[in-house]
């Protein structure tokens, strides 16, 4: 009797032994699967249900309660600021940039696996698009050569890290501002005065009748207002007075 309890305990410390020695050796493959030496730069995507997802930085959504309540899936790992190895595989369940545990919802008007999106409040509308990658060859251009002028219902203005306009441009103010940014004068060499400070950065959305409006940026050095239509444009800087604040004495 005393003889079979002896063989029994030293089975069990065997099957907790051979049980840690596992653990540790999947935990010490999962950090090496993460850990290197490169310093990477990741695209802010995500990885649900099979499908590829990436951040669209130049789409808002025009009514952001389209946003539904059906959950197409939530993050399980992130993968920024944490995986340092650049032969990492990306698996179900990443992201680049959002927190584990968040959300992704479908989106009306949009299959799940063509658009989601996860609610962030830092953001122009409260979201932050998602478009599947291969789906995302079927939309428009997103290049300000490709906006449709003659489609634009207005224009919001915002300044930087803020997401309530502090302008909007209709009618003849939208007409001009338009013209002055279609005639601008292509510098790609030009380099950003920033002796006194970085220059003041803004966003312009664009609002068409397409259900997310076109966003791009355009910043003020102090010498010349700039932005990038594709590669970096000087415009006339006439177009400060458009983006003027106009509630503003």
């Amino acid at each position: 009797m005393q003889k079979n309890a002896v063989i029994l305990c030293s089975s069990l410390l065997l099957i907790l032994g051979l049980g840690a020695i596992t653990y540790w050796a999947l935990a010490r493959d999962h950090s090496q699967s993460i850990k290197g030496n490169a310093v990477i730069d990741w695209v802010d995507f995500v990885k649900l249900n099979g499908h590829t997802y990436t951040g669209l930085y130049d789409g808002v959504l025009v009514n952001p309660d389209d946003v539904t309540d059906a959950v197409a899936g939530k993050v399980k790992f992130k993968v920024g600021d944490v995986v340092s190895n650049p032969d990492y595989r990306t698996k179900e369940g990443d992201a680049a940039f959002l927190a584990i545990g968040t959300q992704l919802y479908e989106v009306e008007g949009y299959k799940p696996e063509e658009i989601i999106a996860a609610e962030d409040k830092s953001r122009i509308g409260g979201y932050r698009i998602y478009v599947e990658d291969s789906y995302y060859k079927t939309l428009n251009r997103r290049s300000f050569k490709d906006l449709p002028m003659d489609q634009v219902s207005k224009i919001e203005l915002y300044k930087m890290n803020e997401t309530i306009p502090y302008r909007t441009l209709v009618n003849q103010e939208q007409a001009d501002f338009i013209h002055l940014l279609k005639s601008g004068e292509y510098k790609p060499t030009y380099t950003p005065n920033t002796q006194n400070g970085d220059p003041s950065y803004y966003s312009m959305v664009f609002y068409t009748n397409e259900p997310i409006a076109y966003s791009f940026s355009i910043a003020d050095d102090g010498d010349h207002v700039f932005f990038y239509p594709w590669d970096l444009s000087l415009v006339d800087n006439r177009i400060r007075t458009l983006m003027a604040d106009s509630n503003k004495s």
